[in-house]
């Protein structure tokens, strides 16, 4: 029998495929994350893995949001503080994801580092610009709404 890193992402992925945040779903999920190494075929410029190679991006994000997700909603700081590690990971190999960038402001702003979310928003800022795009609204109000709540203090 032969083992691959697609086949246990694929797997793992399987089994954390319940809605219910259980503690064996999230298990489940970060065994796919660890099996994610970064971009199928990573280098091959092969037209039949391009789709391949954006499903498995895809999946591998949402893996890493579901995380983050429980962080922010149900998690300790401990898992605040693995769920921030994942989305830097993450971010790094999907750089304008930007659901990602999303949780890593809240959680950031959650462990009371706001120059860090900032930080977080002006990296998405930078990487969106390249491609002539910008942040959602959504994540242009994570900060305004920070901004707004310290004024009031």
């Amino acid at each position: 029998m032969i083992e691959t890193d697609i086949a246990a992402f694929t797997q793992a992925l399987h089994e954390g495929a319940t809605t219910a945040q259980t503690p064996e779903r999230l298990s489940a999920l970060r065994r796919a994350v660890e099996h994610y190494h970064g971009p199928f075929a990573h280098g091959g410029d092969y037209p039949w893995s391009d789709s391949l190679r954006e499903s498995l991006a895809s999946k591998a994000a949402d893996a890493v949001a579901a995380l983050a997700h429980h962080a922010e909603h149900a998690g300790t700081r401990q898992d605040a503080d693995a769920a921030l590690v994942l989305l830097e990971r993450a971010i790094t190999l999907s750089p304008t994801h930007e659901l990602l960038y999303q949780h890593a402001i809240r959680l950031h702003q959650a462990a009371g580092r706001h120059d860090t979310a900032r930080h977080t928003f002006k990296l998405l800022e930078r990487n969106l610009k390249e491609l002539g795009l910008e942040p959602d609204p959504a994540t242009r109000a994570l900060l305004a709404t920070r901004a707004s709540a310290a004024h009031l203090r």
